[in-house]
């Protein structure tokens, strides 16, 4: 939710079989944006791979969007009630052959190799120094992407034995430190510390 109220949500795939996108790299995700006073519901950006949790920038000048199957970030410019084209933001953060697309893809998944490689970005969320924080499901793995467009590994767990296949972050506590991850493996969500404060969303300013 942006500080004009407004909702944007991203549609992973049009597809009825999700393992069929996932298997074959389909760009059919689209982005909404719903009117803050719930009055009306506009496609925003369209022919997006994958794309997943999203963010906000402090000054809402841009939308961050973790697209899964191609293991990165992408942003778009905001301009007013919709977006403008997008563009890359940060670096690869996983790496899938082109040979590793079509129908045998999903028994690819389970690898460990494989899915370590691949990555897929998940969840996402901004610290107050400008960091993106993103989480790797296939990787175990949180890396921050820097204002710079740096990738730095921030929390890693190769074996996945307590950061298992991580799907979503988020900042809380009263020093904004406590940091929060959930998983769509595990029934715990886990809770650290972290060195850098989180940026607050709209609520919570």
């Amino acid at each position: 939710m942006d500080s004009r109220g407004a909702l944007w949500c991203s549609i992973s795939t049009a597809a009825d079989d999700l393992l069929d996108t996932i298997a074959t790299g389909t760009a059919d995700g689209y982005i909404l944006r719903i009117a803050p006073n719930r009055s009306s519901v506009a496609v925003v950006a369209d022919g997006v791979q994958f794309p997943n949790c999203m963010a906000l920038d402090r000054d809402e000048n841009y939308l961050y969007v973790a697209r899964t199957l191609a293991a990165d970030v992408v942003r778009f410019p905001i301009a007013g009630d919709t977006l403008g084209k997008q563009e890359q933001f940060g670096p690869a953060l996983g790496m899938r052959r082109a040979d590793e697309f079509g129908s045998h893809a999903p028994a690819l998944l389970g690898d460990p190799q494989v899915g370590r490689r691949w990555g897929m970005a998940d969840g996402c969320a901004f610290d107050t120094e400008g960091n993106l924080w993103v989480t790797l499901v296939l990787a175990n793995t949180i890396v921050a992407v820097t204002p710079e467009g740096h990738a730095i590994v921030v929390a890693e767990d190769i074996e996945g034995k307590l950061l298992n296949s991580p799907t979503s972050i988020a900042w809380g506590g009263a020093d904004m430190r406590d940091v929060y991850i959930g998983s769509i493996a595990t029934p715990y969500v886990l809770k650290g510390r972290s060195s850098v404060p989180g940026m607050p969303m709209v609520h919570q300013r």
